[in-house]
């Protein structure tokens, strides 16, 4: 009888072995297929660092922003060469900065600087950011009606072969697949420059193992398509100009730009230490500027008849309330309103009302011209630029989703009614994200 137990004892044991041994088995087993699904993932991808376009300006590390350089364009000198300054002296979170807050950069500025940006981040080893910023560069060509085709075609190369370099394979086809589309379709570019981009994508296919596209664009290369030559390419969408203000709103503008000059110059004098009270004059200063011009803008806007005048005053208004929210963000690089700060919501809504405003002005604009033709191009048109900045996080909070549908119904429709157009914006999905490209006819 004892013996029976001893049996019966074992047995337990052996079952109890047995049943931890499978529960071990099934764990490992479910953490095994849990890290290759995430491997899968990736790899599916070419890499993990796809852009999602929902907040570019959460790439900005405020604090590396250099306020000394950054509060130069408060002091009145160009965006433009503020970013290249700050190129040159390899301060990448101020030109970011100074990219992603300003409207009036023209479309081939933005993705040329995108493109700068990105080779810094690289040097740097921050490979993700050098991503988001080739991937902006790339997705401003492909969305921009203002920069011309032979443009067009070279940033899609140059973004492909960085692509390329920090091994993303998925995304540098895509984008050499791009300036393929342009080569090989559009109407504005002569059988030199085909050529030229043609003999590129052969090397670059090669790179990358897509040896039917390189065997492909290297017969194209010899023997580029023969297509009709048109005149330039022409945009519907009116120029924004300057407007003139009242001698109150220039007075509140000069001293700005007086306080802000000061302080910078202080703040290199100080190693970065900035005096209390320049900043509390420059602080002053906007917010006194800001009462001036947004009473301003709305006298105008409720005065103006003109559908060309109103856009111009919309324009100016976004531009101040760019540089409002960024205050607002600190993205200057120190606090300067700190009202403005805890007010940095709706200030946020206001920038967008005001792109609402806007893109609805453009509408207006769209709907008096004489020809079919003409309304449903600027309708693509105005789709593009719309989306252009939303996605850039320069127009907040705008209709993502109801904007893309839009654009793929037109665009839909000029392949069928324009088909002599060749080149479409349409989306492409990559590794599980819609991303806009271009499309043709055939």
């Amino acid at each position: 009888m004892a013996q029976a137990k001893r049996k019966k004892s074992y047995l337990g044991l052996l079952i109890a072995i047995g049943t931890i041994v499978i529960l071990l088995f099934i764990l490992v087993t479910a953490v095994a297929i849990f890290v290759l699904s995430q491997q899968f993932n990736a790899a599916g991808s070419g890499g993990q660092n796809l852009l999602t376009y929902t907040s570019p300006l959460s790439m900005i590390e405020v604090e590396r922003v250099d306020p000394a350089l950054a509060l130069a364009s408060l002091g009145g000198v160009p965006e433009a060469d503020v970013i290249g300054q700050a190129m040159s002296r390899e301060r990448t979170e101020t030109a970011l900065a100074a990219v992603l807050y300003q409207p009036a950069l023209s479309d081939r500025e933005s993705a040329g600087d995108f493109v700068l940006l990105g080779s810094a981040y690289a040097a740097n080893g921050q490979t993700k950011k050098a991503l988001l910023c080739y991937q902006m560069a790339g997705m401003t060509a492909t969305l921009s009606p203002e920069i011309p085709d032979t443009v067009k075609a070279d940033l899609f190369l140059q973004v492909g072969e960085e692509m390329a370099r920090l091994n993303e394979p998925v995304l540098a086809k895509f984008y050499l697949d791009q300036a393929f589309s342009v080569a090989a379709k559009s109407s504005f570019l002569r059988a030199v420059r085909r050529r030229t981009i043609f003999e590129r994508l052969q090397k670059d296919y090669i790179v990358l193992g897509e040896r039917e596209l390189a065997r492909q664009s290297l017969n194209l290369s010899v023997e580029p398509p023969d297509l009709i030559l048109s005149a330039e390419q022409t945009t519907y969408i009116p120029d924004h100009h300057p407007i003139p203000l009242p001698q109150a709103v220039q007075k509140a503008e000069t001293n700005r730009w007086i306080f802000a000059q000061e302080l910078a110059a202080l703040l290199v004098e100080r190693g970065g230490v900035a005096p209390a009270e320049k900043i509390a004059q420059l602080q002053q200063a906007l917010i006194e500027e800001d009462k001036q011009k947004l009473s301003f803008y709305e006298t105008e806007l409720a005065a103006a008849t003109q559908v060309s005048k109103k856009l111009d005053i919309t324009f100016a208004k976004i531009e101040w309330l760019s540089i409002k929210y960024r205050i607002a963000r600190r993205a200057y690089g120190l606090s300067l309103v700190p009202d403005w700060e805890e007010q940095a919501e709706q200030i946020r809504a206001d920038l967008t009302k005001t792109y609402e405003r806007l893109f609805s002005l453009y509408a207006d604009f769209i709907v008096a011209m004489p020809e079919v033709h003409q309304l449903d191009q600027a309708t693509a048109e105005r789709l593009r630029r719309e989306i252009l900045a939303g996605e850039l996080g320069r127009y907040p909070n705008y209709p993502q989703e109801q904007r893309r549908k839009q654009l793929l119904e037109i665009s839909a429709q000029l392949m069928t009614s324009q088909p002599e157009l060749n080149i479409f914006v349409g989306t492409k999905p990559i590794a599980g994200q819609e991303l806009y490209s271009l499309r043709t006819a055939q």
